[in-house]
């Protein structure tokens, strides 16, 4: 009898398990709403926000790594951390942490039959999903861009955001100072009315000439008949694109609004899980497609959205507006492995005017190192991004 005997291989050891899943509310008072958000809402948010929120989550396998991830959460953060302890963790304990797809259906099936299939059920799971990638990316000792295929960028080109609701004069002087900073594509706010609109706008292209690229976001400002004449107004200024013209829950608004111009609408920063997203893109509501990877339900979820939007041909670029380093790192990581074809040039969007300190006060290293108007892709296993949990605490509650 020939015996075979290897010397040297090592023995398979038994599958990693998730032994636990802490939760971080984040709270970074300012004493003031921040949000680009008119009308009632505004008004809303003076009583509800005074600053920064997001829940971070921490899995810890039995081998003793750790992934961080970032949920979404504007408002109420406790109740986004409260469906991740009660829910959640029960279901995530003694899993395997490389299984995020298997994970992501479980979670998601548990309750949609209830009807939570938005809102911040799934952006509980965003938080978890993106942890669960960072893990993932530690596990294999890989940046997690390259566990999405490669690298088709190591550096991407921001846009700032976003001059709020300033006088004509003060627009085109904030602008100024961020050309100065090397910043080429600016984004506005809009949705004060027909009038100061379109004042702010020719007073920027008048002073300034092509030497800036304008983007506008209306954050859901206006009806479809003042959209559609905002548009047209914008139109005429060589606008980049329009943004959030109406309310989300208005698809036919959107449609009808994407039909009547010629400048590219984006959006939708609120729009949760491919099924939403797919009813805008069949519908033709939206030109550029800007998801939030800390809402729509993490890497895992997103990358179903882009393969929608690569079918029907529309670019895309990323919201990150007010969140914090969890969402910025994942944003970077998604963007690095994005097919060109598929992506919109500005793609980040850097959220210069308040330093979050959910997103800067937080981490071991900076998330965002730029070099003039672009923003290296990191490198490092996982998503990149090393939270300094003493620092983090601060802002807990």
């Amino acid at each position: 009898m020939l015996v075979i005997i290897f010397i040297g291989m090592p023995l398979l050891s038994p599958t990693m398990q998730i032994k636990d899943v802490v939760t971080y509310v984040g709270r970074a008072f300012v004493g003031k709403p921040v949000t680009g958000f008119r009308g009632p809402y505004e008004e809303v948010a003076s009583r509800i926000s005074q600053g920064f929120t997001a829940v971070y989550v921490k899995i810890i396998t039995d081998d003793g790594l750790t992934g961080w991830g970032e949920a979404i959460a504007r408002e109420a953060p406790s109740a986004t951390a409260s469906i991740i302890n009660e829910l959640f963790k029960p279901m995530l304990i003694g899993k395997d942490p490389l299984d995020t797809e298997v994970l992501w259906e479980e979670l998601f099936t548990a309750m949609r039959i209830r009807g939570h299939h938005a809102g911040y059920y799934v952006e509980a799971l965003s938080g978890v999903d993106l942890a669960l990638w960072d893990l993932k990316g530690k596990i294999l000792s890989k940046p997690v861009h390259k566990l999405l295929g490669g690298t088709f960028r190591g550096e991407v080109r921001a846009y700032a955001s976003s001059v709020v609701f300033m006088s004509p004069e003060d627009t085109v002087k904030e602008i100024e100072k961020l050309l100065e900073q090397g910043f080429r594509y600016i984004k506005v706010k809009i949705g004060r009315g027909y009038d100061i609109d379109k004042s702010v706008i020719k007073a920027i292209r008048d002073s300034l000439g092509n030497e800036v690229e304008i983007m506008v976001d209306a954050n859901t400002a206006y009806n479809v008949a003042t959209a559609i004449k905002v548009g047209r107004m914008l139109e005429k200024y060589d606008v980049v694109w329009f943004e959030e013209p109406v309310p989300p829950d208005n698809l036919e608004g959107y449609t009808r609004v994407a039909k009547a111009l010629d400048i590219p609408i984006a959006g939708a920063e609120t729009l949760f899980t491919k099924y939403q997203w797919l009813e805008f893109m069949s519908r033709e509501a939206i030109d550029i497609a800007m998801p939030d990877i800390a809402r729509v339900g993490g890497i895992t979820e997103l990358l179903r959205i882009r393969a929608l939007a690569d079918s029907f041909g529309i670019p895309m670029t990323f919201h990150v507006g007010l969140s914090g380093a969890g969402c910025r790192a994942a944003t970077l990581q998604f963007i690095a492995a994005t097919p060109t074809n598929t992506l919109f040039t500005p793609a980040y969007e850097y959220y210069y005017v308040e330093k979050n300190p959910l997103a800067y006060e937080i981490t071991k290293e900076p998330v965002e190192n730029f070099r003039g108007d672009y923003v290296t892709i990191p490198g490092k296993p996982g998503l990149g991004v090393e939270i300094d949990e003493e620092k983090l605490r601060k802002y807990t509650t």
